[in-house]
């Protein structure tokens, strides 16, 4: 009895010991990801994000890995709240060509980045030396404020000078534009560009002499393009105004912009017209919400290019619903948590036709803490009466369903049963900047003829299926 029981408290002595024994520790394993700053987050800065943050601009600028590296925790903030880039659309309500959302699969992106400590690329170490012949040029977002994106435009206006003072508050300065025009002409498409993109952060343009609103500026879209076949009439002597929303910055600014205005050939097929709903509040006010709504019923078939609501503090959301005579109804916009300082319109990727008879609503909720909007608060609508264009349309040239750029680069790997090369690349013109990338190879590629290493040439083919490398050529074999 007395063996056994020196046996157990042997025991129990023995497992505590072990329990509470030093053992080495073990830290938590970093969280790893295949998300690369020169590959994926480049990307999404440049579609989205460098219009505002870049030098010169709008807001603190993120083009180099240092700039991102340095700001990817509030960027991931900013991404899984929506709240950058600036879009108010929500998803599944409307297509819009002018959206700048990002989408889940870009959020994603760089909420990996940001959690696994912000990777710059493959693991491969810049020298920092500028002159080394073979060390390619470090990745860069880039935004090209320079270049017209509708080409060079057939009329080109200055305008006159606004000055902007530091530290200055939201604010509204009309411009008026004079294209001196002697006969009448017809507007297919406009191109706006900043005298100083630091203080600018909207601009509306409309026609005096008739009111028509002929489009809007933002810094994620600087131009307008109507449809083809569809053009505004300019009468001969009119003017243009554009209202231009400005931020001060941290000195004085004198800002001079300039406007391109592009031309049709041939008068409109449709007429192009503006047409308001002015949102009034419905009475009586909620308790918690202060809700103003308009309806108007279609007289004929009307088809819409773009709407843009007026935004107002403390407005909370914006829905805009078409009701068809069969009963159907079309959310055409929902847009919530508006930024007041982002003013922007929402112009639909194809116009939205609509039948006669159909309701066209706007329903707008404001916050119960704000002061009851002044009089209406419209929403404007561009349209254009009559069938959807489309026998109608002049032949115009469409954009190549195929293009080809130029890589010349260093592969550094292979994987031939995937069929695929990571290809350390410079400068392609026309579709990216240089990277270190992941190619699809065409068919006809003979992956065994090909080491790491060797520096190819190749053509970059992209298509609707997809983009991949053809006509390879290897110019130096690896040592």
């Amino acid at each position: 009895m007395t063996r056994y029981f020196v046996s157990v408290v042997v025991a129990a002595a023995l497992g505590t010991g072990y329990v509470l024994w030093s053992r080495p520790a073990f830290p938590h394993a970093q969280t790893t990801t295949t998300v690369q700053f020169d590959r994926e987050i480049v990307h999404v800065l440049d579609n989205h994000c460098v219009m505002c943050h870049a030098e010169k601009g709008l807001a603190f600028p993120l083009t180099t890995y240092e700039q991102a590296y340095a700001s990817r925790w509030q960027m991931r903030m900013e991404a899984l709240d929506r709240h950058m880039a600036p879009w108010a659309a929500v998803p599944g309500y409307g297509d819009f060509a002018n959206s700048n959302a990002l989408t889940q699969r870009e959020i994603d992106f760089v909420v990996s980045w940001a959690e696994s400590f912000g990777p710059r690329n493959n693991g491969e170490v810049s020298t920092g030396v500028a002159d080394t012949p073979t060390a390619p040029p470090a990745v860069q977002a880039h935004f090209d404020s320079g270049r017209w994106v509708l080409g060079k435009p057939d009329l080109l206006l200055p305008m006159s000078a606004n000055t902007i003072e530091a530290q200055r508050a939201g604010e509204i300065k009309s411009t008026l534009i004079d294209p001196k025009l002697t006969a009448d002409r017809w507007l297919r498409g406009l191109e706006y560009k900043p005298g100083d993109r630091r203080v600018v952060h909207a601009v509306s343009f409309a026609i005096r002499e008739t009111g028509q609103w002929i489009g809007s500026w933002s810094p994620w879209q600087g131009f307008v393009s109507l449809p083809p076949g569809l053009a505004v009439k300019l009468p001969a002597g009119s003017h243009i105004v554009a209202e231009i929303r400005y931020y001060g910055c941290k000195e004085p600014v004198v800002e001079r912009g300039s406007v391109g205005l592009y031309f049709a050939e041939r008068p409109s097929l449709r007429r192009v017209s503006s047409l308001v709903l002015d949102a009034k509040a419905a009475a009586p006010a909620s308790a918690v919400t202060r809700k103003l709504s308009a309806t108007t019923q279609l007289e004929g078939d009307l088809n819409i290019l773009s709407l843009e609501p007026l935004i107002r503090p403390g407005l909370e959301s914006v829905e805009v619903t078409a009701k068809g005579p069969d009963g159907a109804t079309q959310v055409l916009l929902f847009a919530q948590d508006i930024p007041l300082d982002w003013p922007t319109p929402y112009v639909f990727s194809r116009p939205v036709s609509l039948r006669k008879g159909t309701e066209l609503s706007v329903i707008e909720h404001y916050a119960r803490e704000t002061s009851a909007p002044i009089a209406a608060t419209p929403v404007t609508f561009s349209v254009y009466a009559g069938a959807a264009l489309v026998s109608e349309q002049p032949k115009v040239q469409q954009t190549p369903a195929v293009q080809r750029f130029e890589l010349s680069g260093t592969v550094k790997s292979v994987d031939a049963e995937a069929g695929r090369l990571l290809v350390q690349h410079g400068d392609i013109p026309g579709l990216m900047g240089a990277m270190t990338m992941s190619y699809r190879v065409g068919k006809q590629v003979d992956l065994k003829k090909i080491a790491p290493g060797d520096q190819i040439q190749s053509d970059v083919v992209v298509s609707d299926t997809g983009t991949f490398l053809e006509n390879i050529q290897v110019i130096r074999r690896a040592k």
